[in-house]
């Protein structure tokens, strides 16, 4: 999700992870909220970002995922919601970090598993590591998976 955002417009990732565009002005030395009358077409620009990006989150996302971010009013409440739902807080991600290092490391051949189940099985081991922030180089993968004969 995050590439698909990335390759539409940069500018909408950054809405997703540092919140929506609030057109603002100064009126009396204090900054306020522009009112919907008070926005320019930059400001329309802008700000209509937010839902284009909203957009693309809600067209990944199933039914089921739909019913739990669509009362969220930015793309970054719908990303951070999503977030502590698939990756939880940090000590669940720290669970789940030692769990996939845990089968990385317990890694081996089974009876009557072909060589594309198991190359399957082990990508999908790296890469939860790597969603999670974990990642071996190339050398030590190739070594591991070598090693699992």
């Amino acid at each position: 999700m995050q590439i698909l955002i990335k390759a539409k417009d940069y500018e909408l990732w950054n809405l997703v992870t540092k919140g929506p565009y609030v057109p603002m002005t100064i009126i009396d030395g204090k900054v306020v909220k522009k009112t919907e009358e008070q926005y320019t077409q930059e400001d329309y620009a802008r700000h209509s970002k937010n839902y284009k990006a909203m957009h693309i989150l809600y067209c990944g996302l199933d039914a089921n995922e739909y019913n739990h971010i669509c009362a969220c009013e930015s793309t970054k409440k719908i990303w951070d919601k999503l977030v502590m739902t698939y990756e939880g807080t940090s000590q669940v991600r720290e669970m789940k970090i030692n769990m996939f290092i845990h089968q990385y490391e317990l890694f081996k051949m089974q009876p009557d598993v072909t060589i594309k189940k198991m190359f399957t099985c082990f990508t999908d081991i790296t890469n939860n590591l790597k969603s999670l922030g974990k990642t071996y180089t190339n050398k030590e993968l190739v070594r591991k998976f070598f090693d699992a004969f």
